[in-house]
């Protein structure tokens, strides 16, 4: 097992292409693959563990049918797609079942696009905000302004538990409801994203106590 997990981070670090922004809300259907997301090389697997991870995106499937979630379906990259309503904004998640790599992630994509002019200086925010953190990172595809929040974990036995779904995609849309409005006041505020990212940090933190006299 350990063998396995040294292969996958090391499957991990390379430069690899990530999921794009699936079309929008639409009742559960298959999607042709060109619509969805782009498919990295997948790496020889036993049978065993082909099965072990459908079983895994079968788990999926059943977390999100219980909770009576609409969600868009990919088989062929074992990945869905749903819109979930945070705090802050309405949020596009995606989330793959990764065999090459035993690897489940979640994408949590911002609703807003990120204008030309705004991007450097959204870079430097997003920067600012993943300094530090301990889960996760934020994404910023500098070509078309797409925003996102991603974060991932090994599946040690090729095994997808409830608690695992719940926690990758509760923990997206909390990051997506803390730093959103940063993003937002770079962009329509022109605050500086040192000002912003310290504001964000704030609020998520709560007030600060009291001083001592």
């Amino acid at each position: 097992m350990l063998q396995r997990m040294l292969a996958a981070l090391r499957r991990l670090i390379r430069p690899r292409s990530a999921p794009a922004a699936p079309p929008g809300p639409a009742p559960r259907r298959q999607l042709a693959l060109r619509q969805w997301i782009r498919s990295a090389p997948v790496t020889a697997k036993t049978s065993e563990e082909r099965r072990s991870m459908h079983t895994a995106y079968e788990k999926l499937i059943q977390h999100l049918d219980e909770r009576e979630i609409t969600y868009l379906t990919n088989s062929d990259n074992r990945s869905i797609c749903a819109d979930f309503r945070g705090a802050v904004g309405r949020y596009r998640i995606v989330a793959v079942v990764e065999p090459e790599d035993s690897l489940f992630q979640v994408f949590g994509y911002s609703p807003v696009t990120v204008p030309e002019g705004c991007r450097p200086a959204i870079a430097e925010t997003i920067a600012r905000a993943n300094y530090g953190l301990k889960v996760g990172k934020f994404e910023l595809d500098y070509d078309d302004g797409d925003l996102r929040f991603q974060v991932a974990q090994i599946l040690p036995y090729d095994t997808l538990e409830d608690e695992t779904i719940r926690r990758l995609m509760g923990t997206t849309m909390a990051m997506l409801d803390a730093y959103l409005p940063a993003v937002l006041s770079v962009i329509y505020a022109n605050e500086l994203p040192k000002d912003a990212i310290r504001h964000a940090e704030g609020r998520s933190r709560g007030p600060e106590p009291p001083a001592e006299e």
